[in-house]
């Protein structure tokens, strides 16, 4: 009974969300710099952390391919699993404090038997803001699967100032730049040593990721201002259309994202 009041409550918020997310103009940058519209980059078997004050604006992106994810136990964590699973998102329960270690393992058993993108939020549930934690990387060990960390900035954007991570909502027609990093790997037969660097370098990533989102949101914003057009893509049921019309920078073949 409480699964499907649950269900039944996250149906508007859900429809809101994604309508809102339509809206958005976005443009994804790589490590190297390149941009490419979100519908181009090539989803691989692929871990991506990301930090949870850029939860509400990576969101939206299940559009374009299924995920699994992680979800923390208790009140909230049952509110969120029932809005992320009429998302689109398979959830599976626990976090690194309550059930850390069951949910940790039944992940592992979902990415081993199938092609299911994995996204984690690696700093919750109640921080240090952008300090991962290390059950991402002993996920990425047990599985093969090499980490990708993420980041956002959108602008306007309504920012919880009163949460531990501020958490951030983009709102209607804003500009959204995500970036993504080259892949992280860690080495099946690692220490516990090994871990521990994977999950700083991690941590280190992911601080780096936010910077370079921030950086290119506030040029894009000045060429904007310029009345220089810059190419950009709304998110919207798998597919992404340009809101410019100027064509998207392409990899070669050989060097396509997230192929695994």
């Amino acid at each position: 009974m409480k699964e499907r009041v649950l269900a039944a409550a996250a149906v508007l918020p859900a429809w809101l969300y994604r309508t809102t997310y339509a809206t958005l103009r976005v443009r994804l940058q790589l490590a190297d710099g390149t941009t490419l519209a979100p519908h181009e980059y090539r989803f691989g078997r692929e871990i991506f952390a990301l930090c949870e004050r850029d939860a509400l604006a990576l969101g939206g992106m299940v559009a374009l391919t299924p995920f699994t994810t992680l979800v923390a136990l208790g009140r909230d964590g049952d509110w969120a699993s029932a809005l992320l699973a009429r998302l689109g998102y398979a959830p599976v329960r626990g976090s690194a404090g309550r059930g850390g270690a069951a949910a940790l393992a039944a992940l592992v058993r979902v990415l081993r038997t199938a092609d299911a993108r994995a996204t984690i939020v690696v700093d919750g549930p109640l921080g240090p803001s952008g300090q991962a934690k290390r059950g991402i990387a002993l996920c990425a060990r047990r599985t093969g699967r090499p980490i990708r960390a993420l980041g956002a900035a959108a602008r306007p954007a309504l920012v919880f100032r009163k949460t531990w991570s501020r958490i951030f909502l983009p709102l209607p027609f804003a500009r959204l730049v995500v970036t993504c990093d080259d892949p992280l790997t860690v080495p099946e037969a690692g220490s516990r040593d090994t871990i521990e660097e994977a999950t700083h370098r991690l941590s280190e990533r992911l601080t780096l990721m936010r910077r370079r989102a921030e950086e290119e949101l506030r040029a894009w914003s000045e060429e904007e201002a310029d009345g220089r057009e810059r190419p950009a893509w709304h998110v919207k049921s798998g597919k992404a259309g340009s809101t410019t019309g100027a064509q998207p920078a392409r990899l070669p073949e050989d060097r396509r994202p997230g192929e695994a």
